[in-house]
């Protein structure tokens, strides 16, 4: 799986759970104050947190560590 894989399948578990804005909005958050972070970085970083406050409840993990290219 790709980096952009990885962070499409992020971006559709925060619309399926209704938090894609907010979402959108903390990745671009970090990568804008952060800019050496790069955006599948960042947007693992807003997923494990709204996974963790509940927000997003279904998806699975994902780490984009474990990529073959």
């Amino acid at each position: 799986m790709t980096n952009e894989e990885i962070i499409e399948e992020l971006y559709w578990s925060a619309h399926r759970a209704g938090v894609l804005e907010q979402f959108r909005s903390e990745v671009s958050e970090i990568t804008k104050n952060n800019p050496k972070t790069s955006m599948i970085d960042a947007a693992e970083q807003v997923y494990r947190r709204f996974r963790v406050d509940g927000l997003i409840r279904d998806g699975r993990n994902v780490n984009h560590h474990q990529v073959i290219l």
